[in-house]
């Protein structure tokens, strides 16, 4: 975990939640630390220059402070917004929204956690380039390279392509044949983490 008290850093927002009159508390899965829940200050108000940024499944730059308390978000610059880049997929927007969920369920906390933050940052990236069957397949292979980084699935050598970060076609035809195996290491490590 970093000590420095302001930091800027790749993140994707995960969840949020109102607080008060017109402020949200956002948690951003980040490359420095990890999971961490921030205080957005009015950034529901209409004038608020953050309130774009802080939409579940926004993805770019964040600048944090730490306060005495609790992080506060300052800033936030080269986002990207699933909803509006994945507006014509709804499988790709239902997809990263069900990723969203389980690591927010799973992680609690702030501990750095570079290979998780790599899986989402890419899988989002992809996302718009997918078919629909191609997204499926990369849902799982996604959350496997999750749970994993978590501590939840064990490296296999019988299914190909579980390390790394690429959601390219050529390894998700190749996972095709596997998907039956990768729902079945999905559940075995959602089972053992309780979740189900």
């Amino acid at each position: 975990m970093s000590t420095k008290r302001e930091i800027t850093t790749r993140g994707v927002v995960v969840a949020r939640a109102g607080l008060g009159e017109g402020s949200v508390r956002v948690f951003v899965y980040t490359e420095e630390n990890g999971l961490i829940g921030a205080l957005a200050k009015s950034a529901r108000e209409e004038r608020s220059k953050l309130r774009p940024h802080l939409q579940v499944g926004t993805f770019g730059r964040y600048t944090l402070v730490r306060g005495a308390y609790e992080w506060r978000m300052i800033g936030a610059f080269d986002t990207q917004s699933t909803y509006f880049l994945l507006a014509d997929k709804k499988s790709a927007q239902q997809a990263s929204a069900r990723l969203f969920s389980v690591v927010r369920q799973l992680v609690r906390g702030e501990e750095k956690n570079s290979e998780l933050l790599d899986v989402l940052w890419e899988f989002l990236n992809t996302l718009k380039m997918l078919s629909d069957e191609e997204v499926r397949i990369a849902e799982r292979l996604a959350l496997v390279r999750i749970l994993a980084s978590l501590g939840y699935v064990a490296p296999r050598r019988d299914v190909p392509h579980l390390e790394g970060n690429m959601f390219d076609g050529a390894t998700l035809r190749a996972l095709h044949p596997f998907e039956g195996r990768l729902m079945k290491t999905i559940n075995d490590a959602l089972l053992a983490s309780g979740l189900v």
